[in-house]
């Protein structure tokens, strides 16, 4: 059975499912790789597009005060990465990813896909909006059983390493007190994975150095949930 998973990322204006958009990004991966599940890019380049916002004012898309003034707030790269390329209709960009993902299950034979995203709430809501909006049967091209959350099963990965370093610390410790060492404390608890803490992330390896980039550009986000996701997978097959 031959399937490829997808991370999908949205740079927007808003948090609501029909938010102006200004970037897009599709990272396809292999969840079997073994040393790293990015496609070379003779096999499949990660798509990037970025929106022309004239045509989102048109559309009647949603501009909220709270994030433009974040956005206006972030790093001058960071503005720059999303702003940097050639701007198009937001419906093109929807085409045109779509068409990406098509054409890679066509090139590859797929049988099966996956789109992930970093939580179900923002960025698959704001592709089902988009595809309501422009007429786009998404169901004939990603079934709505196909749709995962990067967020979820990184952090039940990082929660299972959190316990077993807890267990490794408590039959460290017993050895340590002994000697009358002090017991060095778990880098991070399972509670404050259970919150939802970022340093739930230092539990796994640090994504490569050479798909460093810029925070908040979308190719990045894109990539950086892939690595993470990828990692927890394996975590929770072993």
């Amino acid at each position: 059975m031959k399937h490829l998973d997808f991370t999908i990322d949205f740079e927007t204006c808003s948090l609501s499912s029909d938010a102006a958009i200004m970037q897009v990004a599709v990272v396809p991966w292999l969840r079997d790789a073994d040393v790293e599940p990015f496609m070379s890019k003779a096999d499949a380049e990660p798509f990037v597009s970025y929106v022309d916002l004239r045509s989102c004012v048109v559309e009647g898309m949603d501009f909220d005060p709270k994030t433009v003034s974040w956005w206006s707030r972030q790093s001058d790269e960071a503005k720059h990465a999303v702003c940097q390329g050639l701007a198009e209709p937001i419906a093109d960009v929807l085409v045109g990813a779509l068409d990406f993902i098509r054409r890679l299950v066509k090139e590859h034979s797929l049988d099966s896909i996956y789109l992930w995203a970093h939580g179900m709430d923002v960025d698959i809501a704001i592709l089902r909006s988009l595809c309501r909006r422009f007429d786009i049967d998404l169901e004939s091209i990603i079934p709505h059983t196909s749709f995962r959350d990067c967020r979820t099963v990184i952090l039940e990965a990082a929660y299972k390493l959190a316990c077993q370093q807890r267990l490794e610390a408590i039959a460290t410790a017993e050895t340590l007190l002994q000697d009358g060492t002090p017991v060095p404390s778990p880098a991070v608890s399972p509670q404050e994975v259970l919150a939802g803490s970022r340093k739930a992330y230092d539990l796994f390896p640090p994504l490569p150095s050479q798909y460093d980039g810029i925070q908040h550009d979308a190719i990045y986000d894109a990539t950086r949930s892939t690595w993470y996701t990828w990692q927890a997978l394996r975590v929770l097959r072993s």
